[in-house]
């Protein structure tokens, strides 16, 4: 893998401003950062734009590395690189968060024909994902579609009382199920809705 040709003398010429080690650093974890901000969506941008983060991410990481630290400078970096692309996610759905609610609508409909609103919009479906899950306006009614066809019954329910906001212990108390069963169900919900994601 080209991230382990990176070595603790590259790293400290580019921290001593040598720009030829800040761009072989860069090159060599190009590819890398590009396989992490794949998993992630900025609302009103694209994949070059994650790149791009992750790449500010990278240069924060090079910069403030000690290698007195335990930790690996692929791991500080993967951790730096994954926090300036959360950072950038976090302020775009803060500026987007009212358009995000209002093209979501205000309820999902339940197994039983019920409608029940999420005022409280994706916040805390985001918790539940394996990444943080940001989804652009244009790609609401697409993954609302996909929770129709691919969920179960009872997984569109769980998912209902997800988006409201409820923790796994009153979305138990809410549907009447054992912890265990809310877990297994929204761990389901985790592998279908990452199929979702590789699609986009």
């Amino acid at each position: 893998m080209a991230v382990d040709l990176v070595t603790q003398e590259l790293i400290l010429r580019a921290q001593d401003g040598d720009q030829d080690s800040m761009n072989m650093i860069l090159k060599n974890y190009e590819n890398f950062i590009f396989l992490n901000a794949r998993n992630y969506f900025l609302v009103g941008a694209d994949k070059d734009d994650l790149l791009q983060e992750g790449m500010i991410g990278l240069i924060k990481a090079i910069r403030a590395y000690d290698n007195n630290k335990e930790a690996s400078f692929k791991t500080f970096a993967t951790l730096c690189i994954k926090r300036q692309i959360v950072t950038a996610i976090k302020a775009a759905n803060a500026q987007k968060n009212l358009a995000l609610n209002s093209a979501l609508g205000n309820s999902i409909e339940t197994s039983e024909g019920r409608e029940v609103s999420y005022n409280k919009g994706l916040d805390s479906y985001i918790n539940y994902t394996p990444e943080e899950l940001f989804l652009g306006k244009e790609k609401i009614k697409e993954f609302y579609t996909f929770v129709a066809e691919n969920f179960s019954s009872f997984e569109r329910e769980v998912f209902a009382q997800m988006v409201k906001g409820y923790n796994y212990r009153e979305i138990a108390d809410q549907l009447g199920k054992t912890l265990k069963t809310i877990d297994n169900s929204i761990q389901r919900i985790k592998r279908k809705s990452e199929v979702w994601i590789q699609r986009y």
